[in-house]
């Protein structure tokens, strides 16, 4: 995977960049007068890396890693925002400033496409009317990111929701998260098809009576359930992957 959607990193950090008057140097770095920082991929891990160093005697110090996010070749421009926006986080943190959260009453929540597949923001929708209470979650996490990072909020959030209905054998909770889970897999887009399947994996890692009902609520789609176990072993050798989705 080539380099191309640095741009877009540093797109979505800019505002911040410039409120804080970072500046670009030679070698790719930027600085103000406290800090200096670097974006950088890392090709063998698959993964974009914030390098932080202290500003000393008005040179940077020495660099160390802050915060890391996978990326992968299934990613694009959309997800190079979200690195953006956590990476904005982390130097927010390390110049020491609070964030003004926005009014949770003023933000809307996730609605659905009028034409073509369903995205994430659709996904996010039936979700939220599945389990009404994440709304105001999902208005909390708006207010503190001024993004949406998906799968970081369908670990937090999601992902227990799902597990627990799994296990409680309720049988008329699990056909209504059956009948989501399948309409999204025959008609959204690839980021929600594979946040879904994702989801189904966090929900039952290391733990086989979850991987059971899994298969059981699966069982008349081989094809979806095939999905589901092609990416266990991948969810389980991705630390960066489990970190978002399993807390």
């Amino acid at each position: 995977m080539d380099n191309r959607y640095y741009e877009n990193v540093i797109k979505e950090m800019q505002p911040f960049l410039d409120e804080q008057s970072f500046v670009k140097k030679e070698d790719g770095s930027f600085a103000n007068g406290k800090k200096a920082f670097k974006v950088e991929y890392d090709e063998a891990k698959q993964m974009y890396i914030l390098n932080i160093a202290d500003i000393e005697e008005g040179k940077a110090g020495e660099y160390s890693e802050a915060n890391s996010w996978l990326f992968d070749d299934s990613q694009n421009a959309k997800d190079a925002a979200s690195v953006g926006v956590d990476f904005v986080g982390t130097l927010r943190s390390s110049l020491g400033i609070k964030i003004k959260r926005a009014n949770i009453t003023d933000i809307e929540l996730p609605s659905m496409n009028k034409s073509g597949s369903i995205t994430v923001s659709g996904f996010t929708k039936k979700l939220l009317d599945i389990f009404p209470s994440l709304k105001e979650n999902y208005k909390e996490h708006i207010a503190a990111y001024g993004n949406f990072l998906y799968l970081n909020f369908f670990g937090e959030y999601v992902v227990p929701q799902v597990k627990a209905v799994l296990l409680s054998g309720n049988k008329k909770q699990i056909k209504k998260i059956y009948d989501l889970f399948e309409d999204i897999y025959v008609h959204g887009d690839k980021d929600t098809v594979n946040s879904e399947i994702a989801i189904l994996c966090a929900a039952c890692y290391n733990d086989d009576e979850a991987y059971d009902a899994v298969k059981q609520m699966l069982a008349e789609d081989s094809h979806f359930l095939m999905s589901v176990q092609n990416f266990r072993p991948a969810l389980a050798k991705n630390k960066k992957l489990r970190a978002a989705l399993i807390k």
